[in-house]
């Protein structure tokens, strides 16, 4: 029984064969280092990746330290099974298959010997129907050979512009290795628009999709040319990456339809679909019928971001609103994860802003088209080296990155939807956990390695680390947990939190007193 396994007081407490900076987390140095250096191999930043209707990818970090790859991971707590993928690694990546729908799983993971917290979460449903295919979806590459533009996004927000081919080859190579059979990327292709931008996408970068078809949107910084002093802007744009006359096309693929459109305007990093698109939309629509369709830009139109997206997002609401085939609206330029919807205009139509690969989480998206629906899940590039190095530029250190981790990775609901008849599907997690100084949280964390396992992961506050008891899909399991773990380890500030489907994290036990 996972939950009572203990491990070996003397291996837990071995110090690491690294460096005086071997277990640094996130900034920490001085005693933090001494205690981390302590408590030995250290489980970081563990994440529930995605969650589809039969698979799950977890995620996390063994500070300077190569160990095993190993998840726990069962229908129930009581019976795991033991699954290790690899051997040696600093950064890991484990993926679980052949799951079932609609169904709560727990899991844990273990590198040498040091457990992560007893998580739990349940899978999507699957939509109705037979499986048709799978879509690829990209965005926010910002290929910069040559000078990059040196934005905010990189000054001080991880943006890897230095890795910027290297993410996107890897994250076209991952697509196809889930078996993807199209893909489209929603914008900003170039950082600066310059020729030599253009061409090392034209003729080293996708080329990457081999015999798979892919389509493209225009992003706003595919427009630049004095903004960028001496970019190319549209006409680059439509010279050498646009497969149609226009920056905006649709195209068909068995009988579902997809439309391009372009959002972005010259030298402006605002937003909008003009009067001649809207009606060209809505005549590519009325001819299709009533299709499935699905609609990309680079630009959101809902939610939260709609002051930084299109500034007539009505109208294109007001619009797709009389064409109930529409399936879902696809957009970058915030460089996250995140789903939203409109009830009154749009009811549960996702519309879904996809992460950037060049900026932490440095991911890509799946949609896998059934008859009556589809589902979506966010995945992190392979190369989780370069994902964490994105998240570790992130400015304030600690702070910083448990600040954007929240921005940009998003939550399961965001990462992982189903939608068919009209409904949306998002699962949400509960996290049990407590922010302590770092002589505590560690001292926590060894007692509950002692116990049933632990994470640590950057803490909103300053010269803190929070120590991850558990994470749960329902509340009740993450309420009953909170005052089991608060007497076994007598703390007294143990505090659930709604993850996912917020704008902000909802603090439930404040939430409710």
């Amino acid at each position: 029984m996972i939950l009572n396994r203990s491990i070996n007081r003397r291996q837990f407490l071995q110090l690491s064969g690294g460096t005086a900076g071997a277990l640094l987390l996130n900034g920490l140095s001085g005693s933090a280092l001494a205690t981390l250096l302590a408590a030995g191999t250290v489980i970081e930043k563990e994440e529930l990746c995605t969650a589809g209707s039969n698979h799950a990818v977890i995620t996390w970090v063994t500070p300077e330290q190569n160990t095993d790859t190993s998840l726990w991971v069962g229908s129930y707590k009581s019976s795991l099974k033991k699954l290790t993928v690899e051997q040696d690694k600093e950064f890991h990546w484990a993926e679980v298959r052949n799951l079932q729908p609609a169904t709560r799983y727990w899991y844990q993971v273990e590198s040498n010997g040091a457990r992560g917290s007893l998580n739990s979460f349940k899978t999507l449903p699957a939509p109705e129907g037979r499986y048709l295919f799978s879509l690829a979806l990209f965005s926010d590459t910002h290929i910069a050979s040559g000078d990059s533009m040196g934005d905010m996004n990189e000054i001080y927000f991880g943006k890897l512009t230095e890795y910027s081919k290297d993410l996107l080859v890897q994250c076209i190579r991952d697509s196809k290795q889930r078996e993807s059979d199209l893909a489209v990327i929603t914008g900003d292709l170039t950082d600066s628009s310059y020729l030599e931008q253009y061409l090392l996408l034209k003729e080293e970068i996708l080329p990457e999709f081999g015999a798979m078809p892919y389509d493209t949107c225009i992003g706003n910084h595919d427009e630049y040319m004095e903004k960028s002093n001496g970019g190319l802007g549209e006409p680059g744009y439509l010279e050498y990456i646009c497969s149609h006359e226009k920056p905006y096309g649709s195209f068909m693929y068995q009988d579902h339809q997809f439309i391009l459109l372009d959002s972005s305007k010259k030298d402006n990093d605002w937003g909008t679909i003009d009067g001649e698109q809207l009606e060209w939309l809505r005549e590519t629509l009325r001819k299709g019928g009533g299709r499935p369709s699905y609609l990309f830009f680079h630009h959101p139109c809902n939610g939260p971001d709609v002051w930084f997206g299109i500034d007539n997002f009505l109208s294109f609401k007001n619009l797709i609103n009389d064409f109930p085939g529409v399936q879902a609206v696809f957009n970058g330029h915030m460089h996250r994860n995140k789903v939203t919807t409109n009830r009154l205009m749009t009811r549960e139509l996702p519309y879904v802003e996809l992460p950037a690969t060049v900026q932490f989480p440095c991911g890509y998206g799946i949609v896998r088209v059934y008859e009556e629906g589809f589902e979506y899940n966010s995945y992190k590039v392979s190369r989780l080296d370069l994902a964490e190095m994105s998240r570790e530029r992130v400015i304030l250190k600690s702070l910083g990155s448990a600040i954007y981790t929240w921005y940009a990775f998003g939550d399961i609901g965001d990462r992982s939807i189903a939608y068919f008849n009209g409904a949306l599907h998002r699962s949400a997690q509960y996290e049990l956990a407590v922010t302590l100084d770092s002589a505590r949280a560690v001292d926590l964390y060894e007692k509950a390695q002692a116990y049933d396992g632990a994470t640590l992961a950057p803490a909103a506050e300053a010269g803190k680390i929070k120590v991850i008891l558990g994470r749960y899909d329902a509340l009740a399991e993450a309420r009953e947990e909170q005052r089991r773990k608060a007497f076994i380890y007598g703390v007294r500030d143990l505090l659930v939190t709604k993850m996912g489907n917020y704008d902000v994290p909802e603090d439930v036990k404040r939430q409710q007193e």
